[in-house]
């Protein structure tokens, strides 16, 4: 099996999964403690499936084993791979796009988060 981060060394698989949507869920911390990928959190891989605009999502990886939370993957993200607040809304968008959730519960799931992010238009007169 490829680790998701080395799809990135394989051209044209990275082309046909970015074309296909994929959903990629990535774990920075977690890579660090596991030596997925390079130490250097400025050239972590995630910092690529965002500027190819990928569909991917940041997500924390056995909390109880590596002591940490999203907000750890988050903080990670903000200070070493430029991330900014429109970047963790997109990534919380194409999360809940890509859950397993039924259709009904995942549109009220899509419909809380543009509410929250304001991204809602006001329709009343």
């Amino acid at each position: 099996a490829l680790p998701i981060y080395h799809t990135v060394e394989d051209a044209a698989l990275y082309k046909e999964l970015l074309a296909q949507g994929m959903h990629f869920e990535l774990c920075p911390w977690s890579s660090y403690l596991t030596a997925a990928c390079s130490p250097d959190f400025t050239k972590h891989p995630v910092i690529k499936f965002k500027k190819d605009g990928a569909n991917f999502s940041l997500n924390t990886d056995d909390p109880l084993i590596f002591a940490s939370t999203l907000d750890t993957d988050y903080s990670l993200a903000k200070e070493y791979m430029d991330f900014t607040e429109e970047d963790f809304i997109k990534m919380n968008i194409n999360a809940a796009k890509s859950s397993f959730l039924p259709g009904k519960e995942k549109k009220a799931l899509l419909h809380k988060l543009y509410e929250a992010y304001g991204m809602i238009l006001d329709t009343q007169f």
